[in-house]
């Protein structure tokens, strides 16, 4: 401890002789390099400068040409432009799509093994079925909303030989060549009452889309009316 004192005892005295004689024109001022708490902060506000800039958009970062530099600018711009296409590779799809037999094998199961993975919602249905009605139309919605979803449909009987209407409707989920989910009847997506949120409330908790709900879609079912014809349009099935 004597030693440590001793030693900053001496820096200081020198640093105060060197400051006299610069005072007196006898030297010339060294110029001194940055501190450690100098770099730090350096570094710190870097951090949050790129932090800032990750969350920008391509317009935003336009914008912010006069306050960057062209090649930290340059960078972001190309990181931004791979990030759309890659969005609208994925993309790619928004409505439900009418199979036959024939086209079953590359519409679902190949077409599930595309990318990294493609879940594709398949529902086999039977005509004049008010479930099989109900799922088709909110689907419909649920499809254009999440197009990195497929969404198809299929007669029972076609897709699989001898599949009774009583089945249907019947849900495939396919991920990567294999079915994911099998879902018999719409209970599971909220019965009767059901609605675009009930179906992307499932397709959330399953983890095929990236998308938090705050408000349970199912809290509220109870409160709908169902008539012969269907369900109204009591609630706004467009608020989710």
């Amino acid at each position: 401890p004597k030693l440590a004192n001793l030693r900053s005892t001496k820096m200081s005295e020198k640093t105060e002789w060197e400051d006299a004689l610069v005072k007196h024109g006898i030297i010339k001022a060294t110029k001194k390099g940055p501190t450690q708490d100098d770099l730090d902060l350096k570094a710190q506000e870097a951090e949050q400068a790129r932090d800032k800039l990750d969350d920008l958009a391509l317009d935003d970062l336009d914008e912010q040409e006069d306050d960057l530099d062209d090649e930290i600018l340059n960078k972001y711009r190309a990181k931004r432009m791979a990030e759309l296409k890659q969005a609208m590779s994925k993309n790619k799809f928004g409505e439900v799509y009418e199979l036959t037999e024939k086209e079953y094998k590359s519409a679902v199961t190949e077409a599930s093994k595309e990318g990294d993975g493609i879940y594709v919602f398949l529902h086999l249905y039977t005509f004049g079925k008010l479930e099989c009605r109900l799922l088709n139309q909110h689907m419909a919605a649920v499809a254009q909303k999440y197009k990195y979803v497929k969404f198809c449909k299929i007669k029972g009987s076609e897709c699989i030989h001898g599949f009774p209407d009583d089945k249907c409707p019947t849900t495939l989920i396919y991920y990567k060549g294999e079915i994911f989910k099998t879902i018999e009847g719409i209970n599971t997506f909220g019965g009767k009452r059901m609605n675009a949120a009930t179906i992307i409330w499932r397709m959330m908790e399953w983890n095929m889309i990236d998308v938090k709900l705050d408000k349970n879609p199912f809290a509220n079912l109870n409160s709908i009316t169902v008539t012969r014809g269907g369900r109204r349009k009591e609630e706004d099935d467009d608020d989710f």
